[in-house]
């Protein structure tokens, strides 16, 4: 193997630090041999502490250490223009990145690739000919959108920009509950107590929602016996009569669900987060179904169950469900057709109710396979809670069972589940005056913010827009409390903490992003400083100074930290670099300082401090954009 060639997952034209990765592992290997470069390559990380800025495992190394140990390596190797000094310590090889090349190079690169609109720094081509499908949000049509959709919404947004980033061919995929035992429900209600004058006049989903809680607690709910099993089994029919594709029920859901659409569209506006493709249940194909199932039953899969021994999962809380027996008058020689999955500890998921409709899993399985016909992709996503786990684990070993699905499903399917937040009611199809709707979350960040920032009247006087842009801060409030932990931790919903200006919150890293604008515009004004040209800059000048090494040198991590964000499906990762880099320029605005040195004389040492603010700029609005933020730039 050629050292010099740039190795698989490297991209040194757009990470500094794979040129440093690459630059080690081509020189262990003319101690070690040529074998060693793969593995100097991939075992070589970033220091946790002490003084060094890399870390190489000497027992990674394995045999292409031929017998050699740390200090005699590190004896070998020789320094060059970005390596300074090379330590062995314990079982670890340290290496010292050269300081003056990597502030050339790294707000070189930063500053370059903020000026093209094609490619960010940070984003890589790696990627590049992938295609991947990203299923989030998902709501059920008719219903105001509620916050147990949100964390869906907002992990998925930021996943869909870090596959993008990476260089994938992104579709993202919004599949709506737009099919099922409860737009059955909802349909007959509307033909008993709706209004289509009403519902083209007032607000479609508030008015759909009342309409659906109305038969939901006057008849479907109701104490009387006799109306209660009358609304079932009215239930039971309209939902036959859907599946049969009943012309005039079809139509009115298609209508409930472009209502819901045109105004679920007004929420993603406000929340920042944009779809390729409106799916939903009511749009996977029959074909597909029928061949589904049919070839289940020429491989021997199916089985018949009562549907109490076959345990439905159910994609979202739904109090009202097909395939139900459990009144006495649904006899139990009426089978439902399941799959036995006790083998894999998975159950007796049931595919098709005793009376014929289809349950919500095998609609599932048949719109994945429709998605791949259509889409061809390679990997494809459901962002969708940890109550959820189990439908999916099904679902994926069903489609793996299927001697004629055209893709492998446990290579190309994975389902992104996160835990739910606590502290705050989520409201499910049924009665609940404690439903709480998105809508309402970010009316009130968006109020706790307008007070907050209208308490500095000079600042307040100085925005364009008020309204917007405490909206904008109380969304990224909201956001980042959703992705600071990993996906699989739940936490607690806390207003104030959410809100504050201080700590770890959203509206610190908004608050950092428009002071790095503010200084950059009084710099412009007052001293005549700008940025033209990387030419005339000379960032050695910042080295006297261990606080702009500290910066940089976490500037130059940021390509890595986008790539392990995508490798674990963790925004997490992309919000604790951002918390890390405001505080390091917190405490940097003492020490770097850039205003008044024009007029002390120091002009070349301004500039290449503006530089470096300007480049923590970019990377910082990077990575928010990523996360589905918009970095402002007054407040």
């Amino acid at each position: 193997m050629d050292p010099h060639f740039p190795l698989p997952k490297s991209e040194p034209s757009a990470n500094f630090l794979d040129t440093i990765r690459t630059s080690i592992a081509s020189n262990l290997a003319t101690i070690l041999g040529d074998e060693a470069n793969p593995v100097v390559y991939a075992s070589i990380e970033i220091s946790r502490e002490g003084p060094y800025d890399l870390e190489l495992a000497v027992p990674k190394l394995g045999a292409v250490l031929k017998d050699m140990n740390p200090s005699e390596v590190a004896a070998k190797y020789t320094p060059d223009e970005l390596i300074e000094a090379v330590a062995a310590s314990g079982s670890s090889l340290s290496f010292s990145i050269r300081s003056a090349s990597m502030m050339r190079q790294v707000l070189g690169m930063i500053y370059s690739t903020s000026q093209s609109s094609e490619r960010g720094y940070g984003t890589n081509t790696l990627g590049n000919g992938k295609r991947l499908v990203i299923e989030f949000s998902s709501p059920d049509i008719a219903m105001p959108f509620h916050v147990g959709h949100r964390r869906s919404t907002v992990i998925g947004a930021a996943l869909s920009n870090l596959y993008a980033a990476n260089g994938c061919d992104v579709t993202k995929l919004n599949y709506l509950g737009d099919w099922g035992a409860q737009c059955a429900l909802l349909t007959a209600g509307f033909e008993k107590y709706g209004s289509k004058e009403q519902l083209e006049t007032e607000d479609p989903i508030l008015y759909l929602y009342s309409v659906y809680l109305v038969i939901y607690s006057a008849d479907f709910k109701t104490k009387d016996g006799q109306r209660k099993r009358n609304t079932k089994q009215m239930v039971k029919d309209y939902f036959n009569r859907l599946e049969k594709g009943d012309p005039h029920l079809i139509e009115m859901l298609q209508r409930f669900r472009e209502l819901s659409i045109l105004e679920y569209i007004k929420i993603y506006e406000r929340f920042n987060v944009q779809f390729d493709v409106y799916d939903g249940e009511s749009l996977v194909s029959a074909e597909s179904i029928k061949k589904v199932m049919d070839q289940l039953g020429k491989q021997g899969l199916l089985i018949g169950v009562t549907t109490g021994d076959g345990r439905k999962p159910k994609r979202g809380k739904r109090e009202v469900e097909e395939g139900e027996n459990k009144d006495e008058d649904n006899p139990a020689k009426d089978l439902a057709l399941a799959i036995d999955l006790n083998e894999f500890k998975l159950g007796k998921p049931v595919l098709q109710n005793p009376d014929g409709t289809t349950t919500h899993i095998l609609r599932d399985i048949a719109a994945a396979i429709d998605r791949y016909h259509k889409y061809h992709f390679d990997k494809m996503l459901y962002v969708v809670g940890n109550q959820q786990d189990l439908h999916f684990a099904q679902c994926f070993k069903i489609l793996s069972l299927l001697k004629d699905c055209p893709f492998d499903a446990s290579e190309k399917l994975k389902h992104i589940n996160f835990s739910q937040v606590k502290g705050m009611d989520t409201p499910s199809l049924t009665v609940a005056s404690n439903a709480v709707f998105l809508k309402e979350i970010l009316d009130i960040a968006k109020e706790k913010m307008m007070k907050r920032i209208k308490a500095s009247p000079e600042k307040f006087e100085t925005i364009e827009d008020p309204a917007l842009t405490s909206d904008q801060i109380g969304m990224t409030a909201i956001k980042v409390q959703d992705m600071q932990a990993k996906r699989i931790m739940s936490y607690q919903f806390d207003w104030d903490r959410m809100t504050s200006f201080e700590g770890d919150t959203g509206p610190y890293l908004q608050y950092t992003h428009v002071r790095l604008c503010s200084m950059e515009r009084k710099v412009s004004l007052e001293d005549g400083l700008a940025i033209s040209s990387l030419e005339s800059i000379d960032t050695s000048l910042l080295l006297s100074t261990p606080e702009a090494r500290e910066i940089v040198f976490h500037l130059a991590t940021f390509p890595d930290v986008v790539r392990t964000a995508l490798k674990t499906h963790e925004p997490s990762n992309l919000v604790t670099y951002c918390f890390k880099l405001v505080h390091l320029i917190s405490s940097a605005w003492e020490t770097i300082v850039v205003e008044g040195l024009v007029y002390r004389g120091e002009r070349e040492v301004a500039e290449a401090r503006l530089l470096l603010y300007v480049c923590a700029k970019s990377v910082l609005g990077s990575a928010m954009k990523m996360l589905s933020l918009t970095p402002l730039e007054r407040m």
